[in-house]
């Protein structure tokens, strides 16, 4: 959550490098699907940090379903023109409520930076020594 998108570029082909070294099995549309993710993380944070994000996947939604619907019903037998994007289910997966209407990439780089402070503060008072209720610090 701290790592500059460049970071954990490199980050990610430095983990990659040594599990491939171990003998690790990666499909390579995998590893350009994580590559251009990434590359998106970055883009956005950059050039667009006010994009709705919600509104660009209903966008793309319904491009693909206009676009290639057909073909996604015969390869995976799952028509999305019968089944529309579940939106309740994008704001879950980026642990928003419902009442959430428009996300933002710098709402969403808040969002985490919000969560790293909490997972930092939890594992500062994790690390601190137990104390009695009437003040005595006990051993763990």
């Amino acid at each position: 959550m701290t790592l500059a998108p460049e970071a954990l570029l490199a980050e990610v082909r430095d983990l990659t490098k040594r599990l491939l070294e171990y003998g690790a099995k990666f499909p390579k549309i995998l590893m350009l699907f994580v590559k251009d993710l990434l590359f998106v993380d970055g883009s956005l944070a950059t050039l667009a940090p006010d994009l709705d994000l919600f509104s660009e996947v209903q966008e793309i939604a319904a491009y693909f379903t206009s676009r290639y619907g057909e073909r996604i019903a015969h390869d995976i037998g799952i028509d999305p023109r019968l089944h529309p994007i579940d939106m309740n289910g994008v704001r879950a997966a980026v642990g928003v409520g419902e009442d959430v209407e428009a996300l933002t990439y710098r709402d969403l780089q808040a969002r985490r930076e919000l969560i790293r402070r909490r997972m930092e503060d939890h594992r500062r008072r994790a690390e601190r020594p137990a104390r009695r209720p009437w003040g005595r610090e006990t051993e763990r």
